[in-house]
């Protein structure tokens, strides 16, 4: 994309911004000081590239390499690609270390980072460990920094087994609805942002009946913290723990 205007939206909040703004807006961390850093190296290599690509080309994003291990997505092409924020959500029977806590869903916004996946791979895979540490906008509709992506949906759970992506966010914005199951699931990597307690596992989701779309396939990877604590132990009956993820939808 020439000058791609999510990237020079970035520097220019980035550059014209105090120092003290961003500990205000949310904490300036060293991974963020890198993403930025990423995006002004991006903008000045299009600068000097005398034939740009003007185009978001779904066709050239794939899943971050760690997710070999998981089912491959075979026979389907990307469709989207979603930076999802919320909350990873848990009960408790008691209070005490004799319990352990019960994952009973999740609630997440979904930002449309499609063209960002497919023509910036790199810090596509860095922005869940930055997000999950950001606060949701007060406005439901407004940009998610530090990409300054728009709401796509929602992610919830229609009941206990049923992980739903709600993708018609609006009258203008209908891209359909994946109601999904759990086939498979893989530990998150080592070098993942565990938060307090660690980072949820990556999932590969296949969609079931009630579908709104072409959708056939969702990868919930690149986690950032989201698990519990290992037991109950003064934790109440009810609980929600931050997360971040990347989710990567497929179909034909």
């Amino acid at each position: 994309m020439r000058l791609a205007p999510v990237l020079l939206l970035m520097v220019a909040v980035s550059s014209a911004a105090p120092a003290n703004f961003f500990n205000n807006a949310y904490d300036f961390s060293d991974g963020l000081a890198e993403f930025y850093g990423k995006v002004s190296k991006y903008i000045e290599s299009v600068r000097h590239d005398v034939t740009p690509s003007t185009t978001c080309d779904t066709s050239k994003i794939s899943l971050p390499s760690f997710a070999s291990s998981l089912p491959s997505p075979d026979g389907v092409t990307p469709m989207y690609v979603a930076l999802g924020r919320g909350t990873q959500n848990y009960t408790c029977a008691d209070s005490t270390s004799n319990s352990a806590p019960v994952a009973v869903g999740a609630v997440a916004n979904l930002y449309n980072a499609t063209c960002i996946a497919a023509n910036y791979p790199d810090l596509m895979e860095m922005l869940p460990n930055i997000a999950y540490k950001i606060s949701m906008p007060a406005n439901e509709y407004a940009a998610f920094p530090p990409a300054n992506i728009q709401l796509m949906g929602h992610h919830f759970f229609y009941d206990s087994t049923t992980p739903e992506f709600n993708l018609d966010t609006t009258a203008l914005n209908q891209y359909g609805v994946a109601m999904t199951k759990k086939k498979d699931q893989l530990s998150a990597p080592s070098d993942a942002a565990k938060g307090e307690n660690g980072a949820v596992a990556w999932l590969y989701l296949t969609t079931t009946t009630g579908t709104v779309g072409k959708y056939k396939s969702v990868y919930r990877v690149n986690t950032a913290s989201g698990s519990p604590p290992a037991t109950c132990q003064g934790m109440p009956a009810a609980f929600e723990v931050q997360y971040a993820a990347n989710y990567y939808f497929f179909g034909n």
